[in-house]
């Protein structure tokens, strides 16, 4: 290594090299570059759809639910099961272990689903495939949402749809486009029972008719003497006009029935309540996703060009964006690459103060060197710009320039002992080129073991990368770039400046205060057996506020929202109508609240409203009793987002909160729901009593904002039971509800292609002939003799509610209790009082039912797992490196010690900053210890050169503190400055980042001064420790000497005795 740096030295046109290359990689790279929100994670889920057009939630577990999780039983890589069986509907999710190939365990599910061979008749095929993109809340592959309003006429709007999905998936960037806002089309044929009767039909004559009239079908094909005809059958027709004409049947006179003889046939939209408002206008909406391999900010710009132009050529029509990641990546990059660049100033005017002008740019220079340098590589890696390698380099921007600090300052030393420019950055290099290595070793292998964190976690693996390429890339910075340009005169030789006399002040505190430091450091050294315990009583001080509350804990950090979401259901059969007065209802509110905003603030913070029948996203249901209204709220530091949330659940009247089955206000849960509870029993009668009563319990926590589960009644259903008179007629269950199904519910005859929808085509009565009770009294069941025989007669009838869906969890029955809270921040205590209080209670009083705690909760304790052993493999490879530097496991030990106060001052640090301590305040722990390792490696090792140089211990130990001083204190300040601009941060989507930020900044600040006085007494401590030891050990009448037991000197034995 000396002829490399000395090389390097010597012909510094190589170090300028190492810099033109790296810079080129870097910049082309850069350009290069994909950009997204957050980082996408590999797929992890297989889902699992079967429909079942008209079945209740009991058939479709039972016929389709069953037999599918039956199936999957023994497949290699499932970890876990969920199934939820609702109206028409069986969705089984597959959560796949990570480390398991998913397209693997996707085939082997594919082949276990389709060697069921019993699924009921009229259940459609399944549909099996995997998860596109995983990320944060689901959304790591969203571009944007986008709404169309104009006319209010959803076939215009429709139309218009078409053609817009169409130019989209037309350009180059886009390649996925999903359109939501209405219901599916169909042909609609409407035959009155009186018009079946009249000519003897029924539906299946009717739909057979049409199947073998409606089609195209291959004849063979006729060989000439010259070519070859083939002989076709083109008869399908795909339009109600072509349709209607088809025959149905001819009489014995040779008249003619046609299908529009005896139905009405019309295209139209399907009976499935979707209705969407945006700002009050009907809507049609679009949501626009990419791949990982595509750019978000390509695609993005790429639909606000094509937006631009459809807006300006379609005066009547408007394309209104609803929101769009770039816009918030813009922004975060913009916040963050400010918080970045800030950080780097503070850097370097911290160290222009400390260092000479030349020489603190050649150190700073360490930073975007390194960035270009992690960059080049990173686009191997896979990397993208996005909010978490933002963050990783503000993290890193501090550490980086630390080992260019001790070597730049070890290298002006050798310089002010009259050593040559070439010479001192060779012999300043070399003398601490072994410790500058471990420490920088020992944050890299503190962050690589966050590579290998799993779960929802696993997207903070590209931070953990950024820090270790750049790190390593600052090592070639350090060693071989900065002393080749630190070996000359004119870089090293202090030149008077108009900063001079600032410098000069700057210097003289810098001596006073080490001065003041060599006193106290002595004073502590002298009384070392008592003082090193002031660090234990530091730990326990913060140990009994973190315990009493003082300091409060939470699993993750509340992140306040842009948007407020306001979801809610009635009873399942309550008509559309309804729910759409209700959203009506709610927007007035919220208009009359943004009046009052606006009057107060002088500021108009609401931007869009839009409003949605027929589907929840966060309640998990779907129907005409159900809706959402999603408010987007402009980025403030007015009035937060919850607590607008907390206003607007107040102003909705408690009238009509009761009449509702279920209420949610609130936003987006990053990371998960605050309480979470599943309940899991084949018992339904117990489960549901368990449901009851735990959400009763939970309901009375102060807290507490709402409670909602996810099973509950579902719609009305009529049970007939047949009479005897049904049985003489030769009638049985099967065919009088296959009667009543082809009127009531309707059958499918054929699925056409129309554009770019799958059209079906639907047989049933007319609505004014099925929306009533005596419709179906009065329905006349036909018997295999012929006769007609009003329903009524065959029947008896029982009213009862169904279940709204059934959802299991690994095969069990499953209803999960959630609550939200006024302040998600207390998610730990909620959840701890209902675990003491409540969850231990469930066994004795409901004995057939286990529970589960999911949500936040669960997360947690992956993430508390997976950090636990990160943590450790951490330690053991910091350990390893350690003791190889030294040779001594015991030193390695002596350096960990740093690390429970590193632990505790950031704890302190939060509590200073007024947020809770929380699991990403864990992962900036972890961050720490590696750095805070660092100024002890460089500390100790500087004491054993004064051990070797033949001081004695005391001397020693202050020798080592007074001498590290100014590099300890300068890598400790630009640390702490170059995160503190993250820390103040206010934008909501950097919220979740500002903990990790809390964590290293303010444990690198209370760690180092913890350090710099205790650390040097507990040197001296730990040598009497080990005295005492080898007294105990090896006996004698004195014990060993304070030199004797230390490290150094059992080396120089070994040394010595090798060379005799």
């Amino acid at each position: 290594m000396k002829k490399l740096i000395a090389y390097f030295i010597k012909y510094p046109i190589y170090a300028n090299a190492i810099i033109i290359i790296t810079s080129i990689a870097g910049i082309l790279s850069l350009m290069m570059m994909p950009k997204s929100f957050f980082p996408e994670l590999p797929p992890n889920k297989i889902y699992v759809n079967v429909a079942y057009p008209g079945a209740s939630p009991q058939e479709i577990e039972k016929g389709i639910t069953t037999r599918i999780e039956e199936s999957l039983n023994g497949i290699i890589g499932v970890e876990e099961i969920n199934s939820i069986s609702s109206e028409n509907l069986s969705r089984v999710i597959i959560e796949v272990y990570e480390g398991f190939d998913i397209d693997e365990v996707l085939q082997d599910v594919k082949n276990s689903v389709d060697a069921i061979y019993s699924f009921p008749e009229g259940a459609e095929k399944p549909t099996i495939k995997k998860q596109k993109s995983r990320g944060v809340g689901g959304m790591g592959n969203m571009v944007g949402f986008y709404s169309l309003t104009g006319p209010n006429n959803l076939w215009l709007l429709k139309e218009k749809s078409d053609k817009i999905e169409k130019d989209l998936l037309n350009d180059d960037e886009i390649s996925q486009v999903q359109v939501i806002g209405y219901a599916p089309i169909i042909i609609s044929i409407e035959i009155d029972e009186e018009q079946l009767l009249r000519y003897n039909q029924n539906f299946d004559l009717v739909s057979l008719a049409i199947k073998r009239s409606n089609i195209d079908i291959s004849g063979g094909s006729i060989k000439t003497n010259k070519d070859e005809i083939i002989i076709r059958s083109n008869n399908k027709k795909t339009t109600a006009e072509e349709i209607q004409k088809i025959i149905i049947y001819s009489d014995k006179n040779g008249d003619i029935i046609r299908l529009k003889d005896i139905a009405k046939v019309e295209l139209k939209f399907s009976d499935i309540p979707t209705i969407s408002y945006v700002n009050g206008e009907r809507s049609i909406s679009f949501i626009i996703e990419k791949t990982p391999e595509e750019d978000i900010k390509k695609i993005a710009k790429s639909v606000q060009k094509y937006i631009k132009k459809f807006n300006s050529e379609n005066p009547e029509y408007k394309i209104v964006t609803i929101f769009q990641f770039a816009d918030m990546l813009d922004q975060r990059i913009e916040t963050l690459s400010q918080n970045l660049l800030v950080g780097l100033f503070l850097v370097l005017v911290i160290l222009g103060l400390f260092l000479s002008f030349r020489l603190s740019i050649w150190v700073a220079f360490g930073i975007p060197f390194s960035f270009i340098g992690m960059i080049s590589i990173g686009i191997i890696y896979g990397m993208t710009i996005n909010m978490i390698s933002l963050f990783g380099m503000i993290l890193v921007v501090g550490i980086l320039v630390d080992d260019g600090i001790v070597i730049a300052e070890n290298i002006y030393t050798h310089f002010e002992k009259g050593k040559s420019p070439m010479q001192a950055a060779l012999d300043g290099t070399l003398e601490v080129i072994t410790p500058v290595l471990t420490s920088v070793l020992t944050t890299v292998f503190a962050f690589a073991s966050l590579l290998f964190v799993g779960g929802q976690m696993e997207m903070m693996q590209e931070m953990a990368f950024v820090v270790i390429a750049a790190l390593l890339f600052s090592l070639i910075e350090a060693f071989l770039v900065l002393p080749a340009h630190l070996a000359s005169k004119d870089v090293l030789k202090e030149r008077k400046n108009i900063f001079t006399p600032i410098k000069l002040r700057v210097e003289s505190i810098v001596i006073s205060l080490r001065n003041l430091y060599s006193k106290i450091n002595r004073k502590f050294v002298n009384n070392y057996r008592i003082h090193v315990w002031t660090p234990f009583v530091f730990i326990i001080v913060i140990l009994a506020m973190f315990m009493t509350g003082i300091i409060r804990w939470t699993f993750f950090p509340s992140v306040p929202f842009n948007e407020v979401k306001i979801e809610f259901s009635y009873k399942p059969g309550e008509r559309e109508f309804r729910s759409e007065k209700f959203l009506w209802y709610c927007d007035s509110i919220i208009k009359d609240y943004h009046e009052e905003l606006i009057e107060k603030y002088n500021d108009s913070l609401f931007t869009k409203i839009s409003l949605r029948v027929g589907f929840t996203e966060g309640l998990g249901v779907s129907g005409s009793h159900v809706g959402s209204l999603r408010l987007d709220i402009k980025e403030n530091e007015l009035i937060s987002t919850i607590d607008i949330s907390n206003e607007i659940k107040k102003r909705i009247h408690k009238d009509s909160v009761a009449q509702l089955e279920k209420l949610s206000i609130g936003g987006f849960q990053q990371f998960g729901k605050a309480v979470s509870i599943s309940l899991q029993s084949e018992n339904n009668e117990e489960l549901q009593e368990s449901v009851d009563w735990l959400k009763e319990k939970i309901t009375s926590i102060n807290m507490v904002k709402e409670v909602n589960d996810n099973g509950g009644v579902g719609m009305m259903e009529i049970h007939l039971t047949l009479k005897e008179k049904a049985f003489t007629l030769g009638l049985n269950e099967v065919t009088i509800i296959k009667q009543i199904r082809q009127g009531f519910f309707g059958e499918e005859v054929q699925r056409l292609i129309i554009g770019r929808d799958e059209v079906k085509i639907w047989l049933r009565y007319p609505e004014e002939n099925r929306n009533n009770l005596e419709d179906l009294n009065k329905m006349k069941i036909k018997t295999n003799s012929g006769l007609l025989i009003p329903l009524e007669e065959l029947a008896n009838y029982e009213y009862k509610r169904g279940r709204v869906k059934i959802n299991h969890i690994n095969g069990t029955k499953e209803i999960r209790v959630d609550a939200t809270l006024y302040n998600a921040e207390y998610s730990a205590d909620v959840n701890e009082e209902i675990e003491r209080e409540y969850l231990g209670l469930i066994k004795n009083k409901f004995p057939n039912v286990d529970y589960k705690i999911m949500g936040q909760a669960e997360e947690a304790a992956d993430s508390g797992e997976q950090l636990g052993i990160a943590f450790l493999i951490s330690i053991i490879l910091i350990i390893i490196t350690i003791t190889l530097n030294f040779k001594s496991f015991y030193q390695a030990r002596l350096i960990l010690m740093v690390v429970p106060i590193g632990l505790f001052s950031a704890i302190l640090g939060h509590w200073i900053c007024n947020r809770p301590f929380s699991i990403m305040s864990i992962w900036g722990v972890i961050a720490l210890v590696g750095i805070l390792v660092n100024d002890a490696v460089v500390m100790l090792d500087k004491y054993n050169r004064n051990i070797k140089d033949g001081m004695n211990m005391k001397e020693a130990v202050i020798g080592a503190g007074n001498s590290r001083f100014r590099a300890i204190i300068l890598t400790t300040i630009t640390t702490f400055f170059g995160l503190f601009p993250l820390i103040l941060e206010k934008s909501f989507q950097a919220q979740f980042l500002v903990p990790m930020a809390i964590s290293v900044a303010f444990g690198v600040l209370f760690g180092t001064l913890m350090l710099l006085l205790y650390f040097p007494s507990l040197i001296l401590y730990f040598n009497d420790i080990r005295r005492a030891r080898w007294w105990l050990w090896r006996g004698g009448e004195n014990p060993p000497t304070k030199i004797e037991v230390e490290p150094y000197t059992k080396l120089q034995l070994r040394e010595n005795q090798l060379v005799k």
